[in-house]
C-alpha cells in the first residue's frame, strides 16, 4: 500500500479501504475503518442497499471472500471532493475459484473495473456508492443471478 505524506486523511482511509479491504492487503482494515452503521449501494447485493457493518462484512465474505483468489488491484484515480468524499477508480483481476451466486468456479481470470464514492466521518467509512464498469464477460458469468434479482 503506497502512502503519500501529502494525502488527506480521507484519501489515506479510502486507499486503505480499497487496497486493504477489497484488495485483501490488510485483514484488520475492515474492523478498524468501517462504521457500525455504514450504508452501501453495490452490485454484490443488487436488490437493496447494505445497512450496517455486520451485513457488509457478511456480503463481502460470502462473495469476494469466497469466490475469488490470486487478486491483483491497481488504483487508477483517487480524488477528494470539495465536501470531503473520496472518489476512487480502480482495476482489479482475480481468478474465479469459488462458487458465487450459484455459479460454480470457472477458473477464469476475471477483470473488474469499479468506481467507489466514499464518505468518511470521524475516521470511519459511513457511506459507499459502488459503480461497476466491468467487462461484459464478468456480467455474463453471473447473468442469471443478476437478472433474477433485478428483473422482477
Amino acid at each position: 500500500m503506497q502512502i503519500n505524506s501529502n494525502e488527506s486523511e480521507n484519501i489515506r482511509l479510502a486507499r486503505r479501504f480499497v487496497e486493504g479491504v477489497l484488495g485483501g492487503a490488510d485483514p484488520t482494515a475492515f474492523g478498524e475503518i468501517v462504521d457500525d452503521h455504514v450504508w452501501v449501494s453495490t452490485g454484490l447485493k443488487p436488490d437493496a442497499p447494505i445497512i450496517g457493518k455486520a451485513e457488509y462484512g457478511q456480503v463481502l465474505g460470502s462473495t469476494l471472500g469466497l469466490a475469488f483468489s490470486e487478486g491483483v488491484m491497481k488504483i487508477e484515480d483517487i480524488v477528494e471532493t470539495m465536501d470531503g468524499r473520496v472518489l476512487v477508480r480502480f482495476l482489479a483481476s482475480a481468478v474465479h475459484s469459488g462458487e458465487l451466486y450459484g455459479v460454480r468456479p470457472t477458473g477464469q481470470r476475471i477483470e473488474m473495473a469499479e468506481i467507489h464514492l466514499l464518505r468518511f466521518r470521524h475516521g470511519k467509512l459511513v457511506e459507499n456508492y459502488v459503480g461497476a464498469l466491468n467487462p461484459l464477460s464478468y456480467e455474463m458469468i453471473f447473468r442469471e443471478h443478476i437478472a433474477s434479482r433485478i428483473l422482477k
